[in-house]
């Protein structure tokens, strides 16, 4: 069988989720929100593919946008990791740290994203990617993730060129050629959709949270919002 990255470190080979502990900072996305709606209806045009099996969707209510990516229990490269740890810090103890430092971490305003376009990624799977909606949040996002790179010492190579995005699914299996063609079609319908019917999404307070797989993402603090 032809298993794509993901299988063996964030998902078994039958497509269930595996254990891969960490912390992250993000935005839920608002269930009340239309735009919440969209997402959903994005992952079930995935969902219906007969390639569908070849995949892991996450949970309707993990639905989130990362802001910055904190650690991951198994990715301890200097560069994945905070410079102001040691390299074989437990998880938990990495957790507590940040929370101590959050304390001093700045406010943060409601990010306005719009959705850029369908991304299929090798070693992952199908995301939504967005973009800024206004100049006020794309520059208030490069304060933030700024901000809270340098209290937590975490700065990863792509800080500089980050793409925000939603993710619906990973990919479990390799697809083959016929399988492939139906993911684009089935990607082309979503983005044409999306371009007319997705409008603005309005984030609330970044959340920094603790996850022990990709299922589920529990905030442990909630970063002021600015007034």
């Amino acid at each position: 069988m032809n298993y794509a990255p993901s299988v063996g470190v964030k998902f078994n080979e039958d497509g269930t989720v595996r254990r891969f502990p960490g912390n992250t900072f993000l935005c839920h996305v608002d269930k009340t929100s239309p735009v919440y709606q969209e997402v959903l209806w994005a992952q079930q045009q995935l969902k219906a593919m007969k390639c569908a099996t070849n995949y892991a969707f996450l949970p309707e209510a993990s639905m989130h946008m990362t802001v910055i990516e904190g650690l991951c229990d198994q990715i301890r490269e200097t560069t994945h990791w905070s410079s102001k740890l040691a390299e074989d810090v437990n998880i938990e103890s990495a957790t507590e740290s940040f929370q101590a430092w959050l304390q001093e971490a700045a406010a943060t305003p409601n990010f306005q994203m719009k959705f850029d376009y369908v991304y299929n990624s090798r070693a992952g799977g199908t995301v939504l990617r967005l973009k800024p909606a206004n100049d006020e949040t794309k520059s208030a996002l490069k304060v933030c993730r700024d901000n809270l790179s340098e209290l937590t010492g975490i700065r990863h190579p792509t800080h500089d060129e980050y793409h925000f995005h939603i993710t619906l699914s990973y990919k479990v299996i390799n697809l083959d050629e016929k399988q492939q063609a139906e993911l684009e079609q089935t990607c082309q319908r979503i983005e044409e959709r999306l371009n007319h019917s997705f409008g603005v999404l309005t984030h609330g307070a970044v959340e920094f949270c603790v996850f022990e797989d990709m299922f589920e993402f529990k905030p442990v603090k909630l970063l002021s919002l600015k007034k």
